[in-house]
């Protein structure tokens, strides 16, 4: 049993202990982001290479709790692009590579990764897309146990009644873990392009499927338990409506995350403004846009929103509001998320696919 002697203390280890014990029984479960569209290669594997450009670089960070323990952190950076287009029967092979990494809490029990992903993306007609897209890489899970404090270290001689050179009597130690891993996903898109460069009369939406850890990798940190990773579920769809001849669009979006016995569910919608039209005549300078939105996370937080784009760069940020019964620790504080996307620019109108 873990102990401490005052209100933070307790919360700090409390939660600490659920991390610990969330991971021995084997329902650890995975990073994610508030703002899910900005990190694909996380959503779906067939999402790679799925956008109008030829390079396209994302990074992410995300800190959260940190009124609660201390600050959970989150990194992530992505890379795809889209290859031997017009040449697969006039589809686009999308390949890609993504890092991250997370801590969380007082004794940092954190996760690296490094995916590889491919995608194919087939076109049923000038208007939709059919993709599929598998994702494959290495993971270490980690935790320090040595921050954890345990009741046989408690010691009324001390200033605060803790004495962490007293041994824990704990004969369990942590080992860290290294498994492979192994993603797949289907996707839909429907793209119905604006008639004009003004029009803004575009119509976009994108259904996905997804299943991450195929083969359900060993989780635990304890030799002695023999537990496996649930596979994870992502139903996501997205859409891009845009007022005729106006420069207002609105964003709906969703997603629906399972995992074992966890459940995550994110709603909303953006609503754009078009600062700038794009290049007339070429694709050398894309639209300035300013983007403002709010997402609600089921019965967790709601979720705030800004986003920039401008020329090539996207930048976009979040901050989560807690509304749950964790808000009376939290203070409503959740996390604030921050996005950098950076893309090339498409030589030719033909090749717009998203």
């Amino acid at each position: 049993m873990l102990w401490c002697d005052n209100n933070m203390r307790i919360k700090k280890i409390v939660v600490s202990s659920l991390l610990v014990c969330v991971s021995v029984i084997g329902c650890a479960q995975d990073i994610h982001f508030s703002q899910f569209d900005k990190a694909p290669l996380s959503l779906n594997p067939a999402l790679t290479g799925a956008f109008n450009a030829d390079h396209r670089i994302i990074a992410n960070y995300k800190s959260q709790w940190r009124s609660v323990s201390k600050t959970y952190m989150t990194y992530g950076l992505s890379y795809d692009m889209g290859i031997l287009k017009d040449r697969l029967n006039g589809g686009i092979l999308g390949i890609g590579v993504q890092l991250y990494n997370d801590q969380a809490g007082i004794n940092k029990m954190g996760l690296t990764q490094a995916n590889i992903s491919v995608a194919y993306h087939l076109p049923l007609n000038r208007k939709n897309f059919l993709t599929a897209g598998i994702q494959g890489g290495f993971a270490q899970r980690r935790i320090t146990g040595g921050s954890m404090q345990w009741d046989n270290q408690y010691d009324p001689t001390s200033a605060d009644g803790y004495n962490s050179g007293l041994p824990s009597g704990e004969s369990s130690t942590f080992s860290n873990k290294i498994y492979g891993d192994i993603s797949a996903g289907v996707m839909w898109s429907y793209n119905l392009q604006q008639t004009t460069i003004t029009s803004n009369n575009n119509k976009k939406v994108t259904v996905g499927v997804s299943l991450f850890h195929i083969n359900r990798p060993k989780q635990t940190f304890f030799d002695v338990v023999d537990k496996k990773m649930y596979m994870k579920l992502a139903v996501h769809v997205s859409s891009y409506i845009g007022f005729n001849n106006s420069n207002f669009s609105i964003l709906p979006s969703g997603v629906w995350f399972n995992q074992g016995p966890a459940n995550d569910i994110i709603i909303g919608s953006m609503f754009r403004y078009r600062l700038k039209e794009s290049s007339r005549y070429t694709n050398f300078e894309t639209e300035t846009a300013l983007s403002i939105g709010c997402h609600y996370r089921v019965g967790d937080a709601v979720i705030l929103l800004a986003q920039l784009d401008w020329k090539n760069f996207m930048v976009g940020v979040s901050y989560d509001v807690n509304i749950s019964q964790l808000a009376s620790s939290s203070k409503g504080a959740g996390g604030l998320e921050v996005s950098v996307r950076y893309i090339t620019p498409l030589f030719s109108n033909k090749q717009r696919m998203y």
